[in-house]
């Protein structure tokens, strides 16, 4: 990928063209990592794992873009979807049958994410009964895959308010790091105060370490 230039994908269904954001140089200046894994950086926007066609609009995986096509314009549309998009891209994409495992977690932990976004992350939100049925059953596929380490496991199950399971994985959980012993302190101290809400864990506002 050239550094600056609009990277061009191809939907896989009707073969019409879009433009998305190339690769610019790595900085992490203002970067924020949150509890759930998501990352963002407003020097360093992603392209969506997920993409969908402008013109008939399917849903395809940016993983499978093998042609590399570029414009020489500077382009900075990342194709982020909501979270009502991602659900609705779930549903075609999970027909798949040869998705892979790294396709799968990608496309699920998205799902994570943009409903962290509009529900808890920043403020607080109702969620419905048939929302949290939703997000519990994502949650659950993810934690049959192999590909997730066990505090990242243990935070999405406090995130769906399986606080006693969460506490266990932890408990279970081997660390000499200190970062991650102060994190581990930090998930399992949200679990048995009953907290769901995703925190800093880097950047500006940050969970303070004891």
């Amino acid at each position: 990928m050239i550094s600056g230039y609009a990277q061009i994908i191809t939907c896989p269904h009707c073969g019409a063209k879009k433009k998305v954001q190339g690769l610019i140089p790595p900085n992490t200046y203002g970067q924020i990592v949150w509890s759930d894994n998501k990352s963002t950086s407003p020097t360093q926007p992603r392209v969506s794992f997920i993409q969908e066609c402008p013109l008939c609009g399917t849903f395809f995986l940016m993983s499978r873009q093998n042609k590399k096509e570029y414009d020489k314009d500077s382009y900075w549309e990342n194709g982020e979807l909501s979270y009502s998009q991602l659900k609705k891209a779930w549903k075609q994409l999970s027909s798949i049958p040869d998705l892979a495992e790294n396709e799968i977690l990608g496309s699920l932990i998205m799902q994570v994410w943009a409903f962290n976004d509009e529900y808890t992350r920043r403020t607080l939100k109702d969620i419905s009964e048939e929302e949290h049925n939703y997000i519990i059953s994502i949650v659950k596929q993810i934690l049959e895959l192999d590909n997730i380490n066990d505090l990242l496991r243990a935070e999405l199950l406090r995130e769906i308010g399986q606080f006693d399971e969460a506490i266990e994985i932890l408990e279970a959980y081997p660390i000499d790091n200190e970062f991650l012993r102060a994190l581990k302190k930090k998930y399992r101290e949200s679990a048995k105060t009953h907290n769901t809400r995703p925190f800093i864990i880097i950047g500006k506002g940050a969970f303070t370490r004891t």
